[in-house]
């Protein structure tokens, strides 16, 4: 019996080791999972100091994990496995829950919940009476801070998941339009609501919606922009006034989440719509590199490697500043990723259009106001700011912050 359990243990490691030495010889060193649509970890740097600290160890466990040989074949089996749970008595849908929803960075409630029907995707929404609470007190709390001579704008962006057309799976996912209702009711009077729930629940029939992204499309944006000039008391610049281009193949965040075969087989088009005012554009990035001349639309964004998405804005960044030749105000948006498809259809409308991303920005939001003599901000966040408090903290730290 021991010479049996001793033969085994021998057998076991010489299979480990010998499967760990063939990893090496056949190592992957891609730097981009083209399945995945993400940027793989790179191999850490090494240092004596960094070793006992952990933070070596942790980082090539990663890095092995990501180049691992036949590591495309396992995830694509993986994912196999978890479209062939699909959802009982159906042969149409798939529910799959995920980790990683970065709708709010640092987000702890951080699964997400899709839904694949008829080779479209829907994030599901929960609704937290809590979390929607704390966004309108924040808001309040910035009017209040921002005085009465700034004028104050919040828009509400639906998701996709709001407008399913199926009543056999529409009650999987909570009312958007009621958490919407729950927000506003209680902002305070001086905010002025823009109603982007029915711009696109009036359109919805059109391609509004990415299907294999959680995000609107640039002619979904373009609606509620309508509304926000409506808003405003300004006239909406026709969409004709605007040249237009394409990126094909666009594969978003619920198929880089799912890895479902139907929205692979089903990838979406970009259409996005060139500014024909004159601009000029500045990013201020995380690493703290300043990117000037830059385009607020453009199809060389779109690299895997921060998702074709990013051609609206070129993605997400602490803050930016837009420069026209108009001489009629100056507005900041305060937004999550949904504003940026909104942000180019402004330009017309304003003299500055200052951004800022408060997943990402670290400065005081009031003293931003006052320092670049701002007329107007606009909030944009969709419907997670009533699913968890995570941009409301943030935006209440933002005031917070002193310099």
């Amino acid at each position: 019996m021991k010479h049996n359990s001793k033969l085994n243990i021998i057998i076991f490691l010489t299979f480990i080791f010998g499967f760990g030495i063939f990893n090496l010889a056949l190592f992957q060193s891609d730097k981009i999972s083209s399945l995945e649509q993400r940027v793989l970890t790179q191999k850490p740097v090494f240092t004596l100091a960094r070793l006992f600290k952990g933070e070596f160890t942790r980082e090539f466990d990663n890095y092995f994990a990501d180049h691992f040989v036949f590591r495309n074949t396992l995830v694509k089996a993986g994912a196999r496995l978890m479209n062939l749970k699909g959802l009982s008595g159906s042969n149409e849908a798939t529910l799959v829950r995920k980790g990683g929803d970065n709708t709010v960075k640092n987000n702890t409630s951080s699964d997400a919940q899709y839904l694949i029907l008829n080779g479209h995707s829907y994030t599901m929404f929960q609704y937290s009476s809590g979390a929607a609470e704390a966004y309108a007190k924040a808001l309040n709390r910035f009017k209040q801070a921002a005085g009465s001579k700034v004028r104050v704008y919040s828009l509400l962006a639906p998701t996709s998941a709001e407008f399913i057309d199926n009543d056999n799976y529409k009650s999987m996912t909570d009312s958007q339009k009621k958490a919407f209702a729950h927000i506003n009711e209680l902002l305070d009077p001086g905010i002025v609501q823009i109603d982007a729930y029915n711009a696109m629940a009036q359109h919805i029939k059109e391609y509004v919606y990415f299907r294999t992204d959680h995000h609107w499309t640039a002619l979904g944006a373009y609606y509620a922009y309508t509304k926000t000039m409506e808003a405003m008391g300004q006239q909406a610049t026709p969409l004709s006034r605007y040249e237009k281009g394409n990126i094909e193949q666009f594969l978003g965040s619920a198929y880089k989440a799912t890895l479902n075969y139907k929205l692979k087989a089903n990838p979406d088009t970009i259409t996005y719509y060139k500014p024909f005012v004159n601009y000029s554009f500045t990013r201020h990035l995380s690493n703290g590199k300043t990117l000037e001349q830059s385009k607020v639309v453009s199809p060389d964004y779109a690299k895997p490697s921060i998702g074709l998405y990013s051609a609206f804005l070129g993605g997400d960044f602490p803050w930016g500043e837009i420069s026209t030749d108009n001489k009629n105000g100056k507005i900041m948006v305060v937004k999550d990723s949904y504003g940026n498809a909104l942000i180019p259809f402004l330009l017309p409308h304003f003299e500055k259009i200052y951004i800022v991303d408060p997943r990402y920005y670290k400065e005081s939001l009031t003293d931003f106001v006052k320092k670049q003599g701002i007329t107007d901000v606009l909030f944009i966040n969709n419907s997670t700011v009533a699913r968890t408090t995570g941009i409301a903290d943030l935006l209440n730290q933002l005031m917070d912050t002193k310099k």
